[in-house]
């Protein structure tokens, strides 16, 4: 089994990005069926080590389709270094007392959810895996735009054809130029696919003909023809083509 990890969230549409992270297990993307709820509450886990016991209660959620939650509290750190944690504010109201950093884990929906300042923030992280046959492995390196413009939470460039080797994917991703804009920002990810699916999409099919472009052009990714949305950045590829076409 593969899982991926994407995050979903920010102040309201206008401004919300997502993030998509594969996750592993003893170094590696492939895991076993078995550890899956393990893997997702060790993920959790690893970013609330001050709730007591969070890992099990992740666990019996996944198992009983359950929800529980808890208190978001903020890391502070001493002349040391060494770490407390400190509780946020809180209101009671109608009896009930609400924190202004919480957070819910839905075992049914594999979703943690956080909000912040009483929910004015909020950010949703579902856990999707996915059985992929050997045969059908591969693996993508994208540069992913983080809210590129209002409501659009995310734009995935493809710049290299779908990897058949881990350690090549790696290479390329640990080698990858990002584009220097200071708005919006730009990562890159990695992340496991199914072949035959992912090259079936409308996404893939449109970034191939954008890569196919930029070579008929002898463009690349951070050539000054380069937009961040892929038909714009076609349109420009296409009218440079042109413009070789009438200079000829």
């Amino acid at each position: 089994m593969y899982i991926t990890a994407s995050t979903y969230g920010g102040i309201d549409w206008h401004d919300s990005r997502t993030i998509n992270e594969q996750l592993k297990s003893s170094g590696s993307y492939d895991i076993d069926d078995a550890l899956v709820p393990e893997v997702i509450a060790d993920d959790i886990a690893k970013d609330f080590p001050y709730v007591e016991g969070i890992r099990e209660k992740v666990l019996q959620a996944l198992s009983e389709k359950s929800c529980f939650q808890f208190m978001i509290k903020s890391e502070e750190k001493d002349i040391s270094g060494n770490v407390t944690y400190q509780e946020c504010e809180t209101f009671e109201a109608n009896g009930k007392i609400y924190f202004e950093n919480e957070a819910a884990f839905d075992g049914n929906e594999r979703a943690l959810m956080r909000d912040y300042a009483f929910g004015q923030v909020s950010y949703i992280t579902t856990y999707h895996a996915e059985d992929i046959p050997n045969e059908q492995l591969g693996y993508i390196v994208t540069e992913d735009f983080l809210t590129p413009s209002k409501g659009v939470p995310l734009v995935q460039r493809l710049y290299h054809d779908i990897f058949d080797d881990l350690e090549a994917a790696q290479h390329y991703a640990e080698n990858f130029r990002l584009h220097d804009l200071k708005y919006p920002k730009s990562i890159v990810t990695l992340l496991v696919c199914n072949k035959e699916k992912t090259s079936q999409t409308d996404w893939y099919l449109q970034q191939r003909e954008a890569m196919k472009l930029m070579e008929e052009t002898g463009q690349t990714y951070l050539d000054e023809s380069f937009s961040i949305f892929a038909e714009r950045h076609m349109e420009n590829l296409k009218e440079l083509k042109n413009r070789t076409k009438t200079a000829k």
